[in-house]
């Protein structure tokens, strides 16, 4: 990945954290506060805040203007993270222990609502915020429960999925960080597009390296798509292919991988489409140094291997 989009995600990391810190030192009782503070401590990729970061400078705003959308994004994120280690009783997440699995299941579900809560209060002004918020979370709870009971068996019903759970919260950071840069209508709605389809392409990515990588490299455990028959682009493709789940159960990884490698590379393929959507729209926003840093995010993804 390019050197400069490094150099920015680590900034947003570190300008996160300093947004962060303190904010649950007012959460009563203390296994609570505990619980909010150990989610908000396990640092993944922050994309979602960094393509709030962009977006807003993308539209001509600064750092001061996008850090506390930013904010809001990565809250919701986590709070998405930790529901969704409850609804699968995953025992790891980035190579920890889940909050469930150390404070119990009752204080991973009031630790979601306290992130969301912090989440909304951190967008408080702008009522375009709240809604994206608020928007975000209705699309994340419909993609859960049609995880649960409504699996996609095509292309067409995937990519809905998708965009409900995960293209949806990368469409609001997004949206919200042009809002507060001040982008113009047009602006904002081409970087929520293009945060749309970025975020359905960076699932595609993440169904993909459940097959091809090691528990080691992903900090979870791998093939976990397969396990708990979660949709999955690839097994999708794979089982419409006439490849017998339970010949996939009975494969280690590299076996795996050998068994569904056409899949795996219409994935790739069905990846880089959505990737060239998002750049179609990112092009409707005025030349910048940031929107040629949001493109080299669309590289990484591409490539990332966890």
């Amino acid at each position: 990945m390019d050197s400069g989009v490094v150099a920015f995600l680590d900034r947003c990391s570190a300008l996160l954290d300093r947004e962060l810190a303190g904010l649950t030192l007012k959460i009563k009782p203390k296994e609570l506060s505990d619980a909010v503070s150990y989610g908000l401590e396990s640092r993944g990729k922050r994309i979602r805040p960094a393509v709030a970061m962009l977006s807003c400078l993308a539209v001509g705003g600064s750092l001061g203007d996008a850090k506390k959308v930013a904010v809001s994004a990565e809250l919701v994120h986590t709070s998405s993270l930790v529901l969704d280690d409850v609804i699968d009783k995953a025992e790891k997440r980035r190579g920890r222990e889940t909050i469930h699995t150390i404070w119990g299941e009752n204080i991973a579900l009031l630790t979601i609502e306290l992130l969301i809560s912090l989440a909304l209060h951190a967008a408080l002004g702008d009522v375009r915020l709240t809604q994206a918020i608020s928007k975000s979370l209705f699309f994340m709870g419909e993609g859960e429960a049609i995880e649960l009971v409504n699996v996609p068996a095509d292309e067409e019903s995937y990519l809905d999925l998708a965009l409900r759970k995960t293209g949806a919260l990368f469409g609001a950071s997004a949206f919200m960080g042009a809002v507060v840069g001040g982008g113009d209508d047009d602006s904002i709605e081409s970087l929520e597009q293009f945060g749309n389809h970025f975020g359905i392409a960076f699932q595609i990515q993440d169904d993909i390296l459940d097959c091809v990588s090691s528990e080691e490299d992903l900090g979870k455990p791998v093939r976990q798509d397969l396990f708990m028959g979660r949709p999955s682009i690839v097994l999708i493709d794979a089982v419409n292919r006439e490849i017998d789940t339970g010949s996939m159960l009975l494969c280690n990884n590299g076996e795996l991988m050998d068994l569904v490698s056409d899949s795996i590379e219409y994935a790739r393929g069905l990846a880089a489409r959505e990737i060239a959507i998002a750049r179609e729209y990112l092009h409707r926003v005025d030349d910048s140094g940031s929107r040629g840093q949001l493109e080299s995010l669309c590289d990484y993804i591409l490539n990332r291997e966890r």
